[in-house]
């Protein structure tokens, strides 16, 4: 279905051109080295720097390992063994901080953080929090795996580095090596590889540099495999699970989601106690003085005795009084939830493109007509989400025209382990021809702001969903929002 504004000519907003269902991201990948370049590029010293400085910290966090599961096993029996082996597991945080920290400064592989320590209620759940600290327990697998990667890493990488060096200045510092007697009793001064074979002739000081600066070049791949490994350890073992991030995440925006209701319900009190109330004071007092005036005609004093103008022009006012409070009232309920829902989404965004003050073009996917099409509550989001993005692009993009396209997600995404998520999604495009720079605040949002594209991005989340904006400046405004088809947790 395709609707305009009244008085607009009707067009159709660009096919999108890629869909995508919400993924997660992962750090970028280690840039690649050249083999003739690899010796002299700055990260490859980085590297080096990086297993030796790890070299002495997995040193440490070895034995840091050993004794957490050796007070664990040994104190564990009582009850201040316990809460000793809890303290130690949490306390392998500190050492993937400081992991993350070397990562970051020599790898250039910026991990975030895990989700942070929350101490259960009450004695003994803070202790169940403690010993079931998964940050902290993959904290100590890192501690142990790291030290195998980071000691072989550090000899090969030393090994190739010092042999390369070596065997390429050979023949400046041969010289210098004690004389040694072969087996037919001749005298060389150089190295010796098997029986009476020594690398004193020129041939073999050449064959000997051929070899170091092979070696050289070789250096930084082998050094780079063992510090990728190193790296994937951080980065799979140091970070969040997807499973923490979920769950911040649902906290997060449900939190948000509790403040936006509130804050729904305080402005619908706010509309009523100001607007409608008022208005329906009025009313009752209108009509209280022109049943007193009728009082007090009806008793015969000729002083009050009111004009037939007089009691028509009260009842007058009290009638546009009362329209105007159901006027009112038919907003606020529309608000909450508009009927012209219950014709469909199709039907509805046709209504807000016909009320729109700015030029509004809405193309709904005929699938989307159809009935059970969408679980209601999402039907609902869709139109507010919609609403919402037509009524900032009228207020504060300065352009002609909004498109509005609603289809379904070309892209599914299988569900979570362990989830009942849906896989289908519906998608809704909303851009304009304004001027652009809009931008979304997650970090600092007014207080009990609701309505913007901050608000906007926590209900959607609250459902799975995500919003997405490009608003270039001098370029328009373009929203892309992905729904799914029904409510999570829904069947």
């Amino acid at each position: 279905m395709a609707a305009t504004a009244p008085g607009q000519p009707s067009s159709t907003p660009p096919a999108p051109t890629e869909q995508s269902a919400p993924q997660a991201t992962t750090p970028a990948r280690l840039e690649p080295v050249g083999f003739f370049s690899g010796p002299f590029k700055r990260r490859t010293w980085s590297e080096l720097l990086f297993l030796v400085c790890t070299l002495v910290t997995s040193s440490v966090g070895l034995a840091y390992f050993f004794f957490t599961i050796g007070a664990g096993a040994g104190f564990g029996v009582t009850v201040v063994g316990l809460y000793v082996g809890g303290s130690l597991v949490v306390g392998a945080r500190m050492w993937g901080s400081l992991y993350r920290a070397e990562g970051r400064a020599l790898l250039g592989v910026d991990v975030p953080a895990p989700v942070p320590f929350r101490r259960g209620r009450g004695f003994w759940g803070g202790m169940g929090r403690m010993l079931g600290d998964t940050a902290g327990w993959r904290a100590l697998a890192f501690l142990f795996l790291s030290f195998v990667t980071n000691l072989v890493g550090a000899v090969f990488s030393l090994v190739f580095l010092a042999y390369g060096l070596g065997g390429l200045t050979y023949g400046i510092w041969y010289r210098w090596l004690p004389l040694q007697q072969a087996d037919d009793g001749s005298w060389h001064r150089g190295a010796q590889y098997g029986p009476g074979w020594f690398v004193d002739t020129p041939a073999r000081i050449w064959a000997q540099a051929g070899v170091g600066l092979l070696l050289l070049f070789l250096w930084p791949q082998i050094q780079r495999g063992f510090v990728h490994l190193t790296r994937l350890l951080i980065v799979n073992l140091l970070g969040p699970t997807q499973a923490s991030l979920r769950v911040a995440d649902l906290e997060r925006s449900r939190g948000r989601t509790v403040e936006d209701a509130d804050a729904r319900l305080r402005r619908i009190e706010r509309d009523l106690h100001d607007g409608t109330q008022a208005r329906l004071v009025a009313v009752a007092m209108q009509l209280g003085e022109a049943k007193e005036q009728l009082a007090g005609a009806s008793s015969g004093t000729e002083s009050d005795d009111p004009t037939v103008a007089d009691v028509l022009g009260l009842v007058t006012l009290a009638h546009d009084s009362t329209k105007e409070a159901l006027t009112e009232l038919r907003e606020i309920a529309r608000g909450i939830h508009p009927p012209v829902l219950d014709n469909g989404l199709a039907a509805a965004l046709g209504t807000l493109a016909a009320r729109s003050p700015v030029r509004t073009v809405v193309d709904v996917d005929p699938a989307l007509s159809e009935r059970d099409a969408l679980a209601p509550a999402i039907e609902a989001l869709a139109y507010y989400v919609v609403a919402e993005l037509v009524t900032n692009a009228a207020k504060h993009a300065h352009g002609s025209t909004v498109w509005v396209l609603v289809e379904p997600a070309a892209a599914a995404r299988p569900p979570a382990p362990g989830s009942t998520s849906p896989t289908h999604f519906v998608r809704i495009r909303v851009r304009d021809d304004g001027v652009g720079g809009a931008a979304v605040n997650l970090t600092d949002p007014r207080p009990g702001e609701g309505s913007g594209l901050a608000g906007l991005v926590e209900r959607v989340r609250a459902v799975d969903g995500t919003l997405d904006v490009v608003s270039p400046a001098g370029a328009g405004t373009r929203v892309d929002v992905l729904l799914p088809t029904v409510v999570p947790g829904e069947k």
